[in-house]
């Protein structure tokens, strides 16, 4: 396994301790809070080395196309999920994004019977980065009336490259059987 897989895996296996954290922060306290805030940090770092480094060194793999999005997606829900639990934004806006995350993952899922492989496109890297900033912030500036209108930005990415992202695939859904 290449490095750029690590990676991925690495950010899968610290969502566990980040939901722990997060999810305990309140209970707990600051000391929790800025725990899950490291840990999401690091994972987030993962994220852009092991894309940059599988480009760099020519070590994409099909693993990575994959995995590195599902490593995004276990991330970003478990933040937004506990979020919710907290009232750091309204429920609509988590099952906005794992709605999306859904659809994407069931177009991938018919592409893979297919034989093929979809990357993120250039929007989903920007809908997630937006995602990761947003909670980043969440987790500094606490409980607070703006969390609401951050939460917007990565909510208009996600509804808008999943529109792109569906638009490009439909010739899966066309040719279903």
């Amino acid at each position: 396994m290449n490095l750029p897989n690590r990676l991925t895996l690495l950010r899968m296996i610290l969502a566990i301790p980040f939901i722990y954290f997060l999810g305990e922060a309140e209970t707990h306290g600051i000391a929790f809070r800025i725990t899950a805030l490291i840990i999401f940090a690091v994972a987030s770092i993962t994220d852009f080395f092991d894309g940059y480094l599988a480009r760099k060194h020519n070590l994409i793999t099909d693993f990575g196309k994959l995995m590195d999005p599902l490593a995004d997606k276990i991330l970003v829900i478990s933040a937004l999920v506990i979020f919710v639990d907290i009232k750091y934004i309204p429920a609509w806006m988590s099952i906005v994004v794992i709605a999306r995350e859904f659809l994407i993952s069931g177009i991938r899922t018919l592409a893979a019977a297919k034989g093929e492989v979809i990357p993120a496109g250039n929007l989903g890297k920007y809908k997630t980065t937006s995602q990761m900033i947003v909670i980043i912030l969440m987790m500094i500036l606490g409980d607070n009336p703006y969390n609401f209108y951050m939460m917007l930005i990565p909510v208009i990415l996600t509804v808008w490259s999943g529109w792109e992202y569906t638009v490009k695939a439909k010739h899966y859904f066309l040719n279903m059987k």
